[in-house]
């Protein structure tokens, strides 16, 4: 079993640690966070060792593998630090706040053969990776659009560094880079990206409410609609093809789809998918088949940096009132 590190051991980072041991794929060695309460609430619950500095941690030589599960600025600063040592990196999304810390914490891994991974999670999710599989088999033919709303009511953007664009990302940064991620796994490379918002719960020092107009290089379009400030909540995704199209409720209910010269459409729902692997576990397979068998991963920085880019477009588009080019 690999002896793994965690770097910030909130909610996310704790569940993925408890997978690591459930699985039986690795042993949590050590733990770091800057909260000291929570570093020996954790250190305790895993039988890990507490390391007070991220410098200590790096001076390890008993650890395999880090999963970097701290607030998304700090991942830069926490990959940086560990990323000499060579050994590979699990980060959770976003890979961080900006393309230009994003490439850095790239180059860096690069530099030192560190393998960097990034829980881009969302496109394994059943009805998400069904839709995928539906485009692949052609029945729908290439798609050409695809409209996502994801509008909830979220009070933990409220406070502390989820309140804080630069710290967080903002809505699109924190929490948008999976709806991104699953656009671009469907439709490609985007070209140019539109977008307006509005700060309505006044929860954050960014818009909580935005819409999102993507063009894509295979000339196909897309629409994002996010919102926090949405008490009555809608998870929708809508895909149009060529030859027909595409429905399904995201984390629930059911997909529908249909061809323009079929009588019906196809449902599948979400109990048809129950055999379907759970999607943070098969995330961590990846992650741990490339570590140990050198196997293709699911997902690299640059899967992460990708969806950083169209996020940093928005924001840039938002400033300016013109649709913007994406950075190379």
């Amino acid at each position: 079993m690999l002896n793994v590190a965690v770097i910030g051991c909130g909610k996310m980072a704790s569940d993925l640690a408890r997978r690591c041991v459930r699985m039986g794929r690795a042993r949590i060695a050590a733990i770091h966070d800057i909260d000291p309460e929570t570093l020996s609430e954790k250190s305790a619950e895993f039988g890990a060792e507490a390391e007070p500095t991220i410098k200590g941690l790096a001076r390890r030589t008993d650890i395999d593998a880090f999963l970097v599960g701290s607030p998304s600025l700090a991942h830069h600063a926490n990959v940086l630090a560990v990323a000499p040592t060579g050994k590979p990196i699990y980060c959770e999304k976003p890979l961080c706040t900006t393309v230009a810390l994003c490439d850095e914490m790239i180059a860096t891994c690069r530099a030192h053969s560190a393998k960097l991974f990034v829980g881009q999670v969302l496109r394994l999710f059943p009805l998400f990776w069904k839709s995928h599989e539906i485009l692949q088999e052609g029945t729908l033919g290439a798609p050409q659009a695809i409209s996502i709303t994801r509008a909830e009511y979220k009070r933990h953007f409220s406070a502390g560094w989820r309140a804080s664009k630069e710290e967080s990302g903002g809505l699109l940064g924190e929490t948008n880079v999976h709806e991104i991620d699953y656009m671009l796994f469907l439709m490609g490379e985007i070209d140019s990206v539109s977008a307006q918002g509005k700060n309505l719960t006044g929860w954050g020092d960014f818009d909580d409410t935005l819409f999102v107009q993507l063009q894509f290089k295979n000339g196909g379009i897309g629409m994002l609609h996010s919102s926090l400030a949405s008490p009555v909540g809608e998870y929708r995704v809508h895909i149009q093809g060529t030859k027909g199209n595409l429905l399904h409720g995201g984390f629930g209910g059911e997909l529908r789809y249909r061809a323009f010269d079929a009588e019906q459409p196809t449902i599948i729902t979400a109990q048809d998918l129950a055999g379907y692997p759970d999607p943070y576990d098969r995330e961590l397979i990846s992650f741990f088949d490339w570590v140990e068998k050198d196997t293709p991963p699911l997902f690299t920085g640059e899967t992460g940096r990708a969806s950083v880019a169209v996020v940093e477009a928005a924001y840039r588009s938002l400033e300016s009132g013109r649709p913007e080019r994406m950075i190379p």
